[in-house]
């Protein structure tokens, strides 16, 4: 029988396992949606999904972060699963459901970025360390303390 300790995942496996089935939830939620709102939420879902199944190319990975950062943190992550599942709702049951689950998590997300720094899985980690050079796109982020 395995120990407890086996069976518990820590919390970079468990933020990607999540993130895999929102991205699931997602692509049903893109099945079940109008045309354009389902394109988009397909496309989403995508990169979503594309984020935890495949490891980015270091280039790949700074284009992501320089053009949708809020990927790269919990807040972020959580504010896009909230408006998309704002997005997927609907007057169907099963819309209804699918985006409300995704709300949820979400807004979990956000909470845990509140009360907790846990660890986050390779696809959330960004991909400048604190004192590597960034590219000037990036001002804010990273602005000088002069006075």
């Amino acid at each position: 029988m395995a120990s407890v300790n086996e069976l518990s995942l820590n919390s970079a496996s468990a933020f990607k396992y999540a993130n895999v089935i929102v991205g699931g939830i997602m692509m049903i939620g893109a099945v079940c949606s109008s045309m354009i709102i389902g394109v988009y939420t397909a496309v989403f879902a995508t990169i979503v999904i594309g984020m935890e199944l495949y490891p980015l190319q270091s280039k790949h990975k700074k284009f992501l972060f320089r053009y949708a950062g809020f990927l790269y943190s919990l807040a972020g992550r959580g504010a896009f699963y909230i408006l998309v599942g704002l997005l997927m709702g609907g007057h169907f049951f099963v819309r209804i459901i699918l985006s409300v689950v995704v709300a949820v998590i979400g807004l979990a997300y956000i909470v845990l970025q509140i009360i907790d720094d846990p660890e986050l899985p390779p696809s959330m980690i960004p991909p400048y360390g604190i004192h590597d050079e960034i590219d000037e796109s990036l001002p804010i982020l990273h602005a000088s303390q002069e006075d």
